[in-house]
């Protein structure tokens, strides 16, 4: 996947939500998120978080951030090829996907957010996704937009 990120990226919502780690490209991250689109739903979508101190390791977290978008070429591909290793039923279908920056790490969420309940709403129906089975099967890369 090759994503175009602008150097001011326009801050659109803050956003709490489950992360699957897939790749490094320096300090960003791309990740799986299941999002609950209706109620009972678990639509898969790339997202980047901008992890500047590598505090998202080969583990599903949980973070919380700010959200921008970003533009992302060779996304139906990536989808396909992770349904080699998990089962994806719905896909985001956008060029455009979220990143998120200023992030922090949660234990744990009180809160619903629909990046939350997606997650919730896939384990319950699959199971457990293991990181290491989606580790580096993508290759990311950025370019830096002036």
């Amino acid at each position: 996947m090759k994503v175009k990120i602008k150097s001011l990226v326009n801050v659109v919502g803050h956003e709490e939500l489950y992360v699957i780690p897939i790749t490094y490209n320096g300090i960003f991250l791309l990740g799986l998120n299941f999002y609950e689109e209706v109620e009972g739903g678990r639509t898969a979508r790339f997202i980047i978080v901008k992890d500047n101190y590598g505090e998202i390791d080969d583990k599903v977290r949980i973070i919380s951030g700010y959200k921008g978008i970003v533009e992302a070429e060779g996304i139906e591909e990536d989808y396909k090829t992770l349904s080699k290793y998990i089962k994806i039923e719905k896909t985001l279908k956008s060029n455009r996907i979220p990143i998120f920056v200023n992030i922090e790490i949660k234990q744990n969420s009180e809160n619903y957010a629909r990046g939350i309940q997606g997650y919730l709403n896939y384990i319950s129906k699959y199971g457990e996704i293991n990181p290491l089975q989606l580790k580096d099967k993508i290759k990311l890369e950025i370019e830096e937009l002036i």
